[in-house]
């Protein structure tokens, strides 16, 4: 039997909401949220389309580091990393209502699904289509005429995934700002850019 959240319990705009405690989908669109072993995400995302699961795991694209062999070769280039944009959290949902989540706990790459309390965390769809919104086209701006956020410093986020959320900064770069938020009950670091940050 599914239990269920009366919807006036929920965080008003908040991108999650609460699916029922077994491991049955309320429906075949809910994306769940898997936290996974520490740097195996990507591992984590494979096992889970091996079994017919479908996956998304948002990317960052992060600032260039310089090998001692571009150094040498190619002094003006820098190879850019893909890291994720939410390090050890995969958004993954059933290929159909009848297939069961039970499997992904004992998926090798996962640690957990997460849940709040007995109910599994489900993320709306219109969330992940903003991530891969801000996947495919967010790029930096012209920094020239914004101060960058200090260290310590709380900031309101300006991403579309997570407009309105708060967080402290954790380390500042012309680049790169990581911005230290809980995100479904444990402290995450959140890579952004500057101008995706305002002083809240």
């Amino acid at each position: 039997m599914h239990c269920h959240v009366d919807k006036s319990s929920e965080v008003s705009g908040s991108p999650f909401h609460f699916a029922g405690a077994d491991d049955t989908p309320e429906s075949p669109a809910a994306w769940y949220v898997a936290y996974t072993e520490s740097r195996l995400e990507q591992l984590a995302s494979l096992n889970l389309q091996q079994q017919g699961f479908l996956t998304y795991l948002p990317m960052y694209r992060g600032i260039p580091k310089r090998s001692v062999k571009s150094k040498a070769s190619m002094p003006g280039k820098a190879a850019a990393s893909l890291e994720p944009m939410f390090p050890r959290y995969l958004f993954f949902k059933p290929a159909s209502q009848k297939q069961s989540i039970s499997s992904v706990r004992s998926t090798r790459g996962v640690s957990a699904v997460v849940r709040f309390g007995s109910y599994f965390a489900q993320v709306q769809p219109e969330t992940l289509a903003a991530l891969r919104h801000h996947e495919e086209f967010g790029a930096p701006q012209d920094l020239s005429d914004r101060m960058l956020p200090q260290r310590g410093s709380r900031v309101k986020l300006l991403d579309p995934a997570l407009n309105g959320l708060e967080g402290l900064v954790d380390s500042v770069s012309a680049q790169r700002v990581i911005v230290l938020m809980e995100i479904l009950g444990r402290q995450t670091r959140v890579r952004l850019r500057p101008h995706q940050v305002e002083p809240s």
